[in-house]
């Protein structure tokens, strides 16, 4: 197989090694060669990846369902609801197999959630100047709205994960507040509630400002709250990648496809009904 990557940052390289370790050779399209891009689709791909910035999401996966391929785009799926259901549309009109890449899903932790539980906690923080070592962290997309940046969506992980586990959203809450400079005009924390249809109650706490790694979840379990943390690593990448594989070798729609990913944002952007103090 053969498959095209839109994006050379930390993620597209990521997928490409793990895509050629599975027998998929790879072609990495950078940004600046986007102008190019009909001509190197021309020799032939058996699906793309959109590993772009976010605010270039649905421009090109557009791109890459007018040729009627499956496609991978990153998380999350779009940062600015403009052309959205164009693409929707798009996708169905054509049948196209898609599906947004949050690699939780495919962790032991997340799996181990119980779906019965009642109530949950989550928690991700990660000081922003440490993500990408190496680089000025005020010029990465996570600090910049125009590149649709913020801590929100960059920890949609945590959301979608709630999501998959606990099932249709009945009323979410949130506050996204900028507390530091750590960012140029985005948010680096937001605290909320998820109300589950059933019923399962859930709050999160997602920042840019912790001095260590931290991920973890505390569930209610009979009349205790049991903390687990995630452990993380490139196994995670690779099974969602496999699992994407064989979705499109059996040409079927995975979980979390472009519909799905939809459901889950439209609850968050827009975020007008939301507090929001940056």
């Amino acid at each position: 197989m053969n498959a095209i990557i839109i994006g050379g940052g930390s993620i597209g390289k990521r997928h490409s090694g793990n895509l050629n370790s599975l027998g998929v050779n790879t072609r990495i399209v950078d940004i600046d060669e986007i102008h190019n891009i009909e001509n190197i689709l021309d020799t032939g791909y058996d699906f793309g990846m959109i590993c772009s910035p976010n605010i270039n999401h649905i421009e090109h996966c557009n791109i890459l369902a007018d040729r009627e391929m499956p496609i991978f785009c990153e998380k999350p799926f779009y940062s600015d609801p403009v052309g959205i259901e164009d693409l929707l549309t798009n996708i169905e009109n054509r049948n196209i197999i898609s599906m947004v890449g949050c690699n939780l899903r495919f962790t032991p932790e997340v799996n181990n959630i119980d779906e019965t539980a009642k109530y949950i906690n989550v928690y991700f923080g990660y000081n922003l100047k440490k993500w990408r070592p190496g680089t000025n962290h005020l010029l990465s997309y996570s600090s910049n709205k125009n590149l649709g940046g913020g801590i929100l969506l960059d920890a949609i992980h945590e959301l979608d994960y709630l999501y998959y586990k606990f099932g249709e959203i009945r009323n979410i809450t949130f506050d996204r507040l900028k507390l530091t400079d750590i960012t140029n005009d985005t948010e680096d924390f937001v605290t909320g509630k998820i109300i589950f249809k059933s019923g399962t109650i859930a709050h999160f706490t997602l920042n840019y400002l912790s001095n260590e790694y931290h991920r973890y979840y505390d569930v209610l379990i009979g009349d205790r709250l049991i903390r687990t943390h995630f452990n993380i690593d490139n196994k995670m990448y690779i099974r969602e990648i496999e699992y994407f594989l064989e979705c499109v070798r059996q040409n079927k729609q995975p979980m979390n496809n472009f519909l799905e990913a939809f459901n889950l944002l439209e609850h968050i952007i827009p975020s007008n009904k939301h507090n929001v103090h940056i």
